[in-house]
């Protein structure tokens, strides 16, 4: 009996140790051959990752076999990505990775696309940017930071609530996804930011248009891919404290975070607050009311990882308090000087007091790997809860009282096939759902947007070719989407109910080719489609910001776009030259324009209100942008960034413009990296000149925007391991109007001089 016992002990043992795989090797700086000791080796199939000694050596077991990703980045170097196949047992593999310095990142890991991998294989671009460059710029939000993307554009309600606007496009036209599935927030109408802070993320990916195939519908403008932060390296426990204050408003964030991992399990939460008061313009003399917002949110998670992949788990709780300008206590002297008539007695009142939004968001994000040998399944399975209340203006009352009462429920599927490579040919299958439902709740005055369910179904396939310097991409989509709301009666108004059924195929088809690793020439063309959403199709009443009576349109068809898009990029050691160039034809844009009449409001039938009626036609947009970043080789401590975008949006049916579209801007920023002293390290000075040029491309009856140039200053420094970053923005505290701001109506200028000092603090909790 106990040669048996003996016998079974002996064979658990030897499975699991031939169960056994292990990857090692170095990590080395590629010029000088020294080892990189901190650098971070991430497998993405695991969620899991590691870091070299102080030789630069690491070792990865992993008791499964399959098909993985591994990352290999170190902080100021260019990433590697390199993928294996682990097939059998009991395998040893050595995997050395030599690591360049890069003088500009231009090489970045990318995630959006359909493959994960570095920028110089896309066959299309995918812009990215750090989150932690929001105190770089003195930022007050991410909008702050993705509207520096050439290209890319705010369309702001002051400096707290601002939504993307990609080459022209924006509102449901740009797709927002974070933690992998599509974030709802009833982003319909121009009023409702982005919806999205910081917590919890490590950098943001931009695609302009509709090249990736992996989102569907309404990401015919482009997305906006917020990237979660990476888990620590196992049996390591790692956090940071960060806070920052702007005097322009008084405005505090902050934000901290833990994270840990051991073996089998990763774990992180981490918390953000913002409290700002209105923002000042005229040197700090005219404040211009209800610009404030308060916002508090927390996000955690756990993952862990077994033979068959990885799972984790993400929950997600944010609350925002927005004031609302809606030009009633703004007026003009005489003279055309601009008048608060607000009855704030302190200088920077905090409290929210009506109108303002309200905006509560839950989510809960799994996300799972599977591996099946060479091919993998990816599942990410979502459940967002969005609560967005409006309050009114009601005397004696600070809160006022409840105009609109809205909760938009979504739950969304998004799986992904990677097949076997064969023969160079990757290829994704995949599928995306998502149903929705949209409700008014009880106790509200007025109702927007009915009562309402969608239904999103989609198919896709993506296949890419990869051979020595040449890329090639091409894929297909089908979506399905189905709309249903409920007939809503009112005071002065009536929503009457719909049913629509809208069904796309889309495509797309790529190619990049790089030539003697410094040039890198990119074409592709691509195919999306939005439905109209639920404020074109069934609005009928007064947007208390806007001050107007806007009027959907049950019978719009869906749009559709073709974009074409040409992209070079070279770089060596000393310049680094991109171009791009793009035309994007719509069918059935949609957009909104005044009739020059006025009708009843909704609050108060005896007031008259101006009449807005939502339109359709044909589009086309065209324009390009261009970066020049000198770099000299001899002079490391000198950097000259110069960035420029412009374009033109017109209806082909006509030839007149389109509402709303991105000026041309010319960005130069100068980087002046000083030498160490002390215990300073990695101070850099940034000198910005920021030019917005006229905009007299206006459709009928917009206002035209004069141009103007704003000068900002910063500087950042570690002082041991803290960062301390001060900035400057608006040096020179110029008055100027935003064409992308709906205040522009009010002739409202932006923020004037604010400085912002920030601090971030790394926590080593071992």
């Amino acid at each position: 009996m106990k040669k048996i016992v003996f016998l079974i002990f002996f064979l658990s043992i030897s499975t699991f140790l031939k169960a056994q795989n292990n990857i090692s090797g170095t990590i080395s700086e590629e010029n000088s051959n020294l080892p990189l000791a901190g650098a971070y080796i991430y497998i993405t199939e695991w969620n899991k990752g590691v870091v070299s000694d102080e030789n630069g050596n690491y070792s990865i077991s992993l008791n499964t076999k399959g098909r993985f990703t591994l990352q290999f980045s170190y902080l100021s170097y260019e990433p590697v990505i390199k993928e294996i196949i682990i097939s059998e047992t009991a395998t040893e593999q050595k995997i050395d990775v030599q690591l360049k310095k890069h003088i500009i990142q231009m090489d970045e890991v990318v995630l959006s696309n359909s493959y994960i991998n570095t920028q110089s294989t896309n066959t299309y671009e995918v812009d990215v940017v750090d989150i932690d460059n929001i105190a770089k710029v003195g930022g007050f939000s991410v909008m702050d930071i993705l509207n520096k993307i050439p290209g890319v554009d705010a369309v702001t309600s002051g400096t707290m609530v601002s939504r993307p606007s990609i080459r022209g496009l924006s509102s449901n036209r740009v797709l927002t996804v974070i933690d992998g599935v599509r974030f709802e927030t009833q982003q319909w109408d121009d009023e409702h930011g982005i919806g999205v802070n910081e917590n919890g993320f490590e950098k943001i990916e931009v695609i302009k248009g509709p090249e990736s195939l992996l989102y569907g519908p309404e990401a015919m403008g482009g997305v906006i891919n917020f990237v979660k932060n990476k888990p620590a390296a196992i049996g390591t426990t790692k956090g940071s404290a960060f806070a920052a204050m702007s005097t322009n408003n008084l405005g505090w964030r902050a934000n901290a975070k833990v994270d840990g991992a051991k073996e089998n399990l990763n774990w992180g939460v981490s918390a953000l607050g913002k409290l700002f008061s209105d923002y000042f313009i005229n040197n700090q003399t005219f404040r211009v009311p209800n610009t404030r917002l308060l916002e508090y949110g927390v996000k955690g998670y756990v993952g862990t990882h077994k033979k068959w992949g990885s799972t984790n788990l993400e929950y997600t709780f944010n609350q925002a308090y927005f004031g609302i300008l809606d030009g009633k206590d703004i007026s003009f002297g005489p003279n055309g000087e601009i008048i608060n008539s607000d009855i704030e007695k302190e200088k920077y009142p905090f409290e929210i007091e009506a109108p303002f939004h309200t905006v509560v968001d839950n989510r809960i994000t799994s996300s799972s790997t599977f591996l099946t040998g060479k091919s993998k399944f990816d599942l990410v399975v979502g459940y967002q809860n969005n609560h967005r209340t409006e309050n009114e203006e009601l005397t004696g009352v600070k809160k006022g009282y409840k105009y609109v009462d809205m909760t938009l429920q979504s739950l969304t599927y998004n799986l992904k096939w990677y097949a076997p490579t064969w023969n160079r040919f990757s290829t994704i299958i995949g599928s995306q759902g998502m149903y929705q439902n949209n409700k008014n709740n009880s106790g509200a005055q007025t109702v927007l947007i009915p009562d309402a369910r969608i239904t999103d179904f989609g198919l896709f396939a993506v296949n890419k070719y990869q051979y020595n310097n040449f890329n090639f991409s091409l894929g297909a989509r089908f979506d399905s989407r189905n709309l249903d709301t409920d007939e809503t009666n009112g005071l002065n108004y009536t929503i009457p109910e719909i049913s629509k059924s809208y069904n796309n195929v889309s495509g797309s088809a790529g190619i990049a080719y790089t030539i003697a690793k410094k040039l890198t020439l990119r074409t592709s063309f691509a195919t999306g489609y939005r439905s109209p959403n639920l404020n074109e199709l069934t609005s009928n009443g007064f947007k208390l910001e806007s001050q107007r009576f806007e009027v959907g349109n049950a019978n719009f068809k869906k749009e559709h776009n073709q974009q074409f898009d040409f992209n070079a990029i070279y770089a060596n050691e000393s310049i680094s030259i991109e171009g791009a160039f793009f035309v994007n034809t719509i069918r059935n844009y949609i957009y909104i324009e005044p009739t020059g009449t006025s009708v009843p409001s909704n609050l108060d039938p005896a007031i008259s209100v101006p009449l807005y009626e939502f339109q359709q036609s044909e589009a086309q947009i065209t324009g390009g942008e261009a970066t020049l970043s000198i770099h000299p080789k001899s002079l490391k401590w000198f950097r000259l960034d110069n960035i420029f975008a412009t374009l033109k949006g017109i209806r082909t049916d006509n030839d007149s413009y389109l509402p709303m579209m991105n000026p041309t801007k010319l960005t130069n920023t100068l980087f002046i990296t000083l030498n160490d002293f002390g215990k300073f390290s990695s101070s850099v000075i940034n000198l910005t000149v920021a030019s917005t040029f006229d905009q007299n491309q206006v459709a009928e009856n917009e206002l035209k925007t004069p141009g103007y140039s704003i000068f900002n200053i910063g500087i950042g420094t570690n002082y041991k391991k803290t960062t301390f970053t001060l900035t400057a923005n608006n040096i020179f505290d110029k008055n100027y109007v935003n064409h992308m701001s709906r205040f522009r109506a009010y002739n409202i200028s932006e923020p004037g001089l604010n400085i912002e000092l920030s601090v971030k603090i790394p926590l080593d909790l071992n």
